[in-house]
């Protein structure tokens, strides 16, 4: 498969027989074969993870899907949290978030793809010990749907507003409960992007890589 990093956590995964687009936003979109059906994923709609103007991706490809959350368009497949849909020979799983909308397993042509959207451990300075246990309990529930999964990449965040070790500490316990053969970082759009640096302060044994962005990867 080939990953195309967008910018921020907009990535398009390229397979053989379909594309799936996640969280575009601020970038445009390489247009690639027409023919191939392209699957639009948007986790929820804040406006680093939701451009409108993802909608005329139907004018170019012939086949096109979008599965979206707290859009409000008739178009759209309309994606709640613990779900699962199918859309020909793709499932779509969902499950809650630790901010708002859903974040989505995608699997296709026997590949398992896990988009993180905005479920995350969003600790903060200023948080006390009970928020902080609030969003440990919630954040754990979440990613514990996914224990026992073959995910064969993850997108996660890693977001540059936290310091270090918090910025870190919800890919490590994903890590830790479901196990994903890869793990790509992602929304390190806010500030100078730190997330190269970070994640080499990660165990070694964590299967990570960091993608720039205009670069065609192959996985």
């Amino acid at each position: 498969m080939k990953i195309y990093p967008i910018y921020h956590s907009g990535f398009l995964v390229e397979l053989t027989n379909h594309y799936l687009l996640f969280d575009l936003w601020q970038r445009q979109l390489p247009l690639l074969d027409v023919a191939k059906p392209m699957f639009v994923f948007v986790s929820h709609a804040h406006h680093d993870h939701y451009d409108p103007r993802i909608k005329q991706l139907a004018n170019y490809y012939q086949e096109c899907h979008f599965v979206v959350n707290g859009i409000d368009d008739p178009d759209y497949l309309q994606a709640q949290p613990d779900k699962e849909y199918n859309i020909d020979d793709v499932i779509i799983k969902t499950i809650g978030s630790t901010d708002e909308g859903v974040a989505y397993l995608v699997e296709a042509e026997g590949k398992k793809i896990f988009h993180a959207g905005d479920l995350h451990l969003w600790y903060w300075d200023d948080d006390t010990e009970e928020e902080h246990l609030t969003m440990y309990q919630a954040y754990r529930r979440e990613i514990s749907k996914l224990e026992g999964t073959k995910i064969d990449i993850a997108f996660l965040v890693c977001d540059n507003r936290q310091d270090d070790k918090d910025a870190l500490a919800g890919i490590e316990l994903f890590a830790q409960l479901v196990k994903p053969a890869l793990i790509i970082p992602m929304h390190g759009g806010f500030g100078i992007d730190k997330t190269k640096e970070r994640i080499a302060k990660l165990d070694k044994r964590i299967n990570i890589i960091y993608l720039r962005e205009h670069e065609v990867y192959e996985i």
